[in-house]
């Protein structure tokens, strides 16, 4: 008996963790969370070095320590329930929230968030170096092989000229060295 006997087509439609493309949504899903839980982590993380700097503990901090860090990253703290005792596990539970409050870009009402990063004064190019530099950094590695392949063709070109082939008499002597008569002519 095939899937097709026992369901209909709207139903195998809704059923595609079978089909390729449901195992790319899946795999995309997970790689969404890991990266979700991994900005979590390396807040909880900056925010420890934070304590850090100023001689404290991560198990002995308060909501004062997690509002400072936070406004100095730009972030509103506003809806943070300061209720609970703040632990490990309570910091964790912030900070996914943040991140994920700060990943999707448009909210429930289906306006824009604010933009939540300041944004930096366009700083002004010292010299063609740091332009071409940072033009050059921009670009994908297959651009970066092809200008690469470009620039040594080009010096190639300009550091070392091609050398003009010296032109020997059909009569000269090959059992002489060339050398010792300097350049010969026709």
């Amino acid at each position: 008996m095939k899937l097709n006997d026992i369901l209909t087509e709207s139903q195998l439609d809704e059923f595609i963790p079978l089909t390729k493309q449901g195992r790319m949504i899946r795999r995309a899903e997970k790689a969404g969370a890991a990266d979700l839980q991994a900005t979590a982590n390396k807040l909880l993380q900056q925010y420890a070095a934070h304590l850090g700097t100023q001689e404290k503990k991560v198990k002995t901090s308060d909501y004062n320590d997690l509002f400072d860090f936070l406004k100095r990253k730009n972030v509103d703290t506003s809806d943070i329930d300061t209720t609970p005792p703040i632990n490990a596990k309570r910091l964790k539970t912030i900070f996914l929230a943040k991140s994920k409050q700060a990943m999707t870009p448009t909210q429930s009402s289906g306006q824009k968030t604010p933009s939540k990063e300041p944004k930096q004064p366009a700083t002004k190019v010292s010299s063609a170096y740091m332009s071409t530099k940072n033009a050059a950094l921009k670009l994908n590695s297959k651009e970066k092989r092809r200008l690469i392949a470009q620039l040594q063709k080009s010096v190639d070109n300009t550091a070392r000229p091609k050398k003009q082939p010296t032109i020997v008499d059909k009569n000269f002597d090959k059992s002489q060295r060339l050398s010792q008569y300097g350049k010969v002519g026709k």
